[in-house]
């Protein structure tokens, strides 16, 4: 049997470029015509029905070299090839029409393609021909014969038969924004070129956030070169275009391109940067990759060292653009994080308050150094992965958490220094402002056993020792918060705590005798040993007035515990309920019910326990425990001012994968 070829088919051509959108297709075209060296590409539609809003044809001309017959069977008849070559990455060729499919993409938006093409033959003679493709069989096409022509060179594509899906609206609110994403950095790179559509320039202005230009001066030998940058930031990324460095020589050629550093960085810098200099004028210009310790780009040292020292000020200057940057962004992230709930479970406590603010600043730090660490998490993992970070700043974990961050992201040296800064520094400052709000605490606590205890003040209950209590309620525990106050009748505190635990915010009615009664302190919150809801009711009195607490005031307090405890609302099977009284002091009928004289338990039930409090015991307690703390930050504080504690981590290689 004698050898067969494969032959591709029409089905089989359009089946390749399936994911071809109409937009993407007229783009092509338009590449097409600047890798023909155009400098103008006109896009013009032409309307059918301007009550139906559909369009007669589209034509998209340009000033290039026109297609030369001689080459035609390479440029029409393979497909999947090209004649103009493959485009690397650092490659300074700007064709981009290297697959040689771009002329069957208009079957996305037409049924007929015509080209009318115009050449110079190498006698300087100017010719010109059709070529006509029906969208129903692409692997066909149909030249005319070239003839003399006195016109000038170009090509003009016109499509005719056109889809429905064509429209105002589209040309306005899907082809331009896609074209400006497609062109923009191709037409800051030629200043020259331009693309008109149905007469209007092609405006690219509205996706610039920044743009800058500033010179670059560096000595080689007794020479001073000079390097003229053009910075730009776009505000949308632009289509499958790297951010990137373009080396221009002094004609404006591009000699070369190198992606920047800041590509993949999770933060949606996308940016150009413009470099023109006569350093560039040679012909042989090779920049070397990035890590590569060979020199490539010229033969001489020091024109090499020029190079480097360039890249070092170019990288520097992004470096220095994208900080405030990150800062926006690094905001934007917090924002969007608290939209999520994502965030750990805080209070509104001053404590809970600054936890919060110190583990936002620690996001925002790390993000600004490193926002790839938080791309593609989903929101489990988000969750996870702050809660570590809540972790970090209470313990001495921070190695720990470096090592995880470099399993995650490539962190070179420098990278890791500084996040080991962003950890050490983050922690001492939280534990500086933990110190501080202790102390406040303490002088707080010194306050109150003025209004307690020195009768000279003589501070009554309600206008003095109730308000401060109310004030400063965390002394019965931080995880608690307010529900209600003096003055408050149990129907209103009923209604206020199903809002809290519920959401659900209607009138309460109560069917007891002492519902008119009024609580000094309601506290709500979650007992942290078992997650359970775990509500505070605290009585008061004035030891100006009651010397020693009675029968009299254990029973009022009792009176409390029968309205909460004869209420479905009240009574949750999860729930627990603390009830105290404190005074100066107690009787010796009251010392003798006391079943617990350390804690002051009068009363322990499945959902309540009652207790009986001195004055001086609530507040050697609550110092107690406040000192304690203070002790242990300060020891850590020290130790965080004077020690490296990441030396070991920091000497590590960064992971690589």
């Amino acid at each position: 049997m004698s050898k067969q070829s494969v032959e591709i088919t029409s089905l089989g051509i359009k089946k390749v470029l399936q994911k071809y959108t109409p937009e993407r297709a007229i783009s092509e075209y338009i590449w097409n015509g600047f890798d023909a060296e155009a400098t103008i590409v006109n896009v013009d539609f032409e309307i059918d029905s301007p009550e139906f809003d559909t369009y007669k044809s589209i034509s998209i001309s340009d000033n290039g070299e026109g297609i030369i017959y001689e080459d035609l069977s390479e440029r029409f008849r393979k497909f999947y090839e090209s004649n103009k070559g493959s485009l690397s990455t650092d490659s300074a060729d700007l064709t981009r029409g290297k697959n040689g499919y771009g002329r069957f993409t208009f079957h996305k938006f037409a049924r007929f393609a015509k080209w009318n093409t115009k050449y110079y033959k190498a006698d300087n003679e100017l010719f010109s021909y059709e070529i006509v493709i029906n969208s129903d069989n692409l692997k066909e096409y149909e030249p005319s014969e070239p003839i003399a022509d006195n016109g000038v060179k170009g090509t003009v594509v016109k499509f005719k038969d056109i889809n429905s899906d064509i429209s105002t609206a589209f040309i306005n609110d899907v082809l331009k924004p896609y074209l400006r994403a497609e062109f923009a950095w191709y037409l800051e790179l030629k200043e020259e070129n331009k693309i008109i559509i149905n007469g209007d320039e092609l405006d690219y202005s509205s996706i610039i956030a920044d743009r800058d230009s500033f010179p670059i001066k560096l000595k080689l030998g007794n020479k001073e070169i000079e390097f003229e940058c053009k910075y730009i930031r776009w505000i949308n990324k632009l289509n499958d275009e790297y951010s990137r460095f373009y080396f221009l020589n002094e004609n404006l050629e591009l000699k070369k391109t190198r992606t920047t550093s800041l590509n993949k960085k999770g933060d949606n810098y996308w940016h150009s940067l413009l470099v023109v200099s006569d350093f560039f004028n040679q012909e042989n210009v090779d920049v070397e990759e990035e890590n590569d310790t060979t020199p490539k780009l010229f033969s001489q040292t020091d024109e090499n060292k020029i190079f480097r020292d360039l890249m070092s000020n170019l990288n520097n200057y992004l470096k220095n653009k994208r900080r405030p940057f990150l800062k926006v962004q690094a905001e934007n992230l917090i924002e969007k994080y608290e939209d999520e709930k994502v965030f750990p479970d805080f209070g509104n406590n001053e404590w809970d308050i600054a936890r919060k603010k110190g583990l936002e600043k620690l996001v925002k730090e790390i993000y600004e150094v490193e926002p790839a660490v938080f791309m593609k998490l989903n929101k489990e993992q988000k969750k996870i992965f702050l809660e570590l970070l809540n972790l970090v700043m209470d313990s001495s974990e921070s190695e720990s958490l470096l090592k995880i961050i470099g399993a995650v992201v490539e962190l070179d040296s420098e990278d890791r220094k500084e996040f080991a800064k962003i950890l050490e520094e983050t922690k001492l400052k939280y534990v500086i402002t933990t110190i501080n709000l202790i102390k406040d605490r303490l002088l707080i606590l010194e306050n109150l056993k003025q209004l307690v205890f020195n009768d000279d003040l003589k501070a009554n209950e309600r206008d003095h020792l109730q308000k401060y209590i109310e004030k400063h309620y965390w002394i019965f525990g931080e995880e608690y918060r307010m529900v209600c106050a003096e003055e408050v009748k149990f129907e209103g505190a009923l209604r206020k705590y199903v809002y809290i635990l519920r959401g659900i915010d209607e009138k309460k009615f109560i069917a007891h005798p002492d519902k008119y009664k009024e609580m000094d302190l309601f506290l709500a919150g979650t007992d942290f040993r078992d997650g359970k809801p775990h509500n505070v009711i605290v009585e008061i009195k004035n030891p100006t007035t009651i010397k020693k607490l009675k029968n009299k005031e254990v029973g009022q307090i009792k009176e409390y515990i029968d309205v909460v405890l004869k209420q479905d609302e009240f009574n949750d099977s999860n729930e627990y309920w603390s009830f105290y009284l404190i005074g100066q002091d107690y009787d010796d009928i009251v010392n003798d019910d006391i079943q617990n004289i350390d804690t002051g338990l009068l009363r322990k039930k499945d959902n309540h326990c009652l207790y009986v409090k001195k004055w001086s015991e609530i507040t050697n307690e609550v110092e107690r425990r406040l000192k304690y703390l203070l002790e242990k930050l300060k020891v850590e504080r020290k130790k965080l001012s004077e020690e490296n504690s990441l030396k070991d981590i920091l000497e590590l290689e960064p992971t690589v994968h």
